[in-house]
């Protein structure tokens, strides 16, 4: 931009009269735009909540047993027979007369033991 003898040019460029009156050539240039950054931090604070589920366990482990004992018997039958008189020619035939209800004689004896 350029000014002659323009008064009101040589105001705005901070001139006075005076030289004015020497008829001075002014150049002024483009303004220079400064740029002035004014940072301002800002915090953010992100949570994340976590939920820990501790979970005390107990196993009951029912065991099932099934304990046999086992004995054994021993048994003595006494059978009575009436043979007769001729021991050479037996005819033996049970007696009836002391028989109980199964069948055995009444001397039946039992010896019971475990194992």
């Amino acid at each position: 931009m350029y000014f002659n003898n323009d008064v009101r040019g040589l105001r705005r460029c901070g001139c006075d009269r005076k030289e004015h009156d020497r008829n001075d050539h002014v150049e002024v240039s483009p303004t220079e735009t400064v740029v002035n950054t004014r940072t301002k931090k800002r915090v953010v604070k992100n949570i994340h909540p976590t939920e820990v589920i501790n979970v005390n366990r107990t196993v009951i482990r029912n065991e099932h047993f099934y304990p046999v004992t086992e004995r054994e018997v021993n048994e003595t039958v006494v059978e009575d027979y009436d043979c007769g008189s001729d021991v050479n020619n037996p005819r033996c035939r049970r007696r009836g007369s002391d028989h109980n209800n199964n069948g055995c004689h009444h001397h039946h004896h039992c010896n019971c033991r475990k194992r």
